[in-house]
């Protein structure tokens, strides 16, 4: 978490963290800390074909297989394996942020988690959440914003 808080900070992000028990999914997130789930992103890895693309989604959705099948114009998508994962992003299966990855990937941002003003997203640990505003996330993802959620 360490390299992420200093990546935040080297680029003057808002954000502010959260440490408290295991908050590595959406609903363990919301029942540890008492935040909506409508107010926290899971940053999901996805394998399309050989690319690899980081979906963001509402904590309450499920991101929808059919229309990110459409959106890449792909047939094989797939959630990434926890290797992947962590090889791509350079952090854990629910831990991984929006923004600060290892590796510059794809993103999608969904219409829903991009109309908030601020979100509540894995902060690098599967104990942490960091409160981000989405305009950040944008800056530094340049997202395809769409419809992605079910």
């Amino acid at each position: 978490m360490s390299d992420f808080k200093s990546f935040l900070e080297q680029n003057n992000i808002w954000h502010e963290f959260l440490q408290k028990g295991d908050t590595r999914s959406a609903d363990q997130a919301s029942r540890t800390t008492g935040i909506s789930r409508d107010d926290i992103v899971k940053s999901l890895l996805f394998k399309a074909g050989s690319e690899f693309c980081l979906v963001i989604v509402q904590g309450s959705k499920k991101v929808s297989a059919k229309k990110l099948r459409k959106l890449l114009n792909e047939e094989n998508v797939r959630l990434a394996d926890a290797e992947e994962v962590l090889n791509v992003t350079g952090f854990a299966v629910g831990a991984v942020p929006p923004i600060g990855l290892k590796n510059k990937v794809k993103c999608i941002l969904d219409k829903n988690a991009a109309a908030k003003e601020q979100v509540w997203a894995g902060g690098g640990s599967a104990d942490s959440l960091v409160h981000l505003k989405i305009a950040d996330i944008i800056k530094y993802n340049s997202p395809v914003v769409a419809d992605i959620a079910e």
